[in-house]
């Protein structure tokens, strides 16, 4: 398949094939062959993704863990690798030696053996080799000096997927100008087409306020649209905003090293709705010498999935916060269901906060779990000491979690 796309290739490079009109096919929906993917709907042979993401933010992380997921065949990230392909990833920033760090910690954390990725995976630094493959001729025309040996490079060694970590090092054209940026986007997809391989570009988020239309905000994409709107997957690696932070129980001097990724273009297949979230961890290479006696360790991105708020509550948890809630702050006043006006001091949820060590955050969600099972009831009573109606609510004993439930 890929032979016959580079012949194809050649014939246009030479002959442009001439323009007609051509009648569909047609061919009957189950004889279309599906789309090629490589890496769940992320990556795909013969189209361009775009991973957007701030700086220090971990993309390169993430990059150099899904090539070794994509070479070794092993859906450690969560994605699932449809085929196991070589992979030939190019850091246009960093020398080799960073790049066989990050490599050889990835395979540690992940505990992928190097026989599943040797003579899979090859490195490319950009301190050895810069890559030209476009820039501006004298005259002003684009022209694409490393296209022809990318392509021929990228079939030597049969890559099913190339990662160009960032894309702004691999052209010298203008990124505020779409003109541009669409001609160096044709340009790495006339290399995925060419040489039948995905391409991943790594680019940055524009500077200053980012993410204005929150998470997966693909317009935080620095330089012209035109790039992202070239690609047929795009995905956007954003930090734990505070907020995040606070609902999913992160303690603030841990919220830098969670991530989320989210897809924020999917024009071949139907978009996530749910974000995936990463830790880095710092993974110890165990290469210590007299002058270095800590040795390196190195930031590896690995799956992580936010605690859930009912993951500290057991049955005799459960039971005991609601025994507090049963017996109300004071005699003659019940809890409130909503943290708001003059309530907000009675709130039950600052019983789950303060004996169940919940967020506020998630406080919340189990009140509102236990009010949608019906075993918090919202119920109209008498103050008796401020001689007023209140709005409270009174616990359904007949619902108590027992001790083979997990959750009420």
């Amino acid at each position: 398949m890929v032979g016959d796309v580079w012949e194809l290739w050649q014939r246009h490079a030479v002959a442009p094939v001439p323009l007609a009109a051509v009648a569909a096919a047609l061919p009957p929906p189950s004889a279309i062959p599906p789309r090629p993917w490589l890496y769940g709907t992320a990556l795909v042979r013969g189209f361009v993704s775009v991973l957007v993401a701030g700086g220090g933010v971990g993309k390169s992380a993430l990059a150099m863990a899904q090539a070794v997921a994509l070479a070794s065949g092993q859906g450690f990230l969560g994605a699932h690798v449809h085929h196991a392909v070589p992979v030939w990833l190019l850091n246009l920033e960093d020398p080799l030696d960073e790049l066989d760090r990050r490599l050889a910690a990835v395979l540690l954390r992940h505990r992928v053996a190097e026989a599943a990725v040797r003579g899979r995976i090859f490195l490319h630094s950009g301190r050895t080799r810069r890559l030209r493959l476009a820039e501006l001729s004298p005259d002003g025309s684009v022209v694409l000096p490393d296209q022809a040996a990318m392509i021929e490079a990228a079939r030597a060694v049969g890559a099913g997927c190339i990662i160009v970590d960032p894309f702004v090092k691999s052209h010298a054209l203008d990124e505020n100008s779409n003109p541009h940026m669409d001609a160096a986007a044709t340009a790495w997809a006339e290399i995925a087409e060419a040489a039948g391989c995905a391409v991943l570009l790594v680019h940055h988020v524009r500077k200053g306020p980012t993410m204005a239309g929150g998470a997966g905000d693909v317009d935080a994409a620095r330089g012209g649209k035109a790039l992202t709107d070239a690609a047929r997957v795009a995905q956007v690696l954003s930090a734990m905003s505070e907020e995040e932070a606070e609902t999913l129980g992160v303690a603030a001097g841990e919220r830098w090293r969670h991530v989320r990724l989210d897809d924020a273009k999917a024009n071949l297949a139907p978009r996530g709705t749910r974000a995936r979230w990463f830790r880095l961890e710092g993974i110890p290479l165990g290469n210590a010498t007299t002058a270095y006696p800590h040795g390196d360790t190195v930031a590896v991105i690995a799956p992580w999935e936010p605690p859930s708020a009912w993951s500290r509550l057991d049955p005799a948890a459960c039971n005991r916060i609601l025994d507090t809630l049963a017996a109300g702050p004071e005699p003659g006043l019940l809890y409130a269901a909503q943290r708001r006006g003059r309530g907000v001091e009675r709130w039950a949820g600052w019983v789950l906060v303060e004996a169940g060590g919940l967020s506020e955050a998630q406080a919340g969600e189990v009140i509102g779990g236990w009010l949608k099972s019906g075993l918090l009831v919202e119920c109209e009573y008498r103050d008796t000491q401020q001689r007023k109606s209140r709005t409270g609510v009174r616990v359904v004993d007949a619902k108590r979690p027992t001790m083979n439930q997990r959750e009420a």
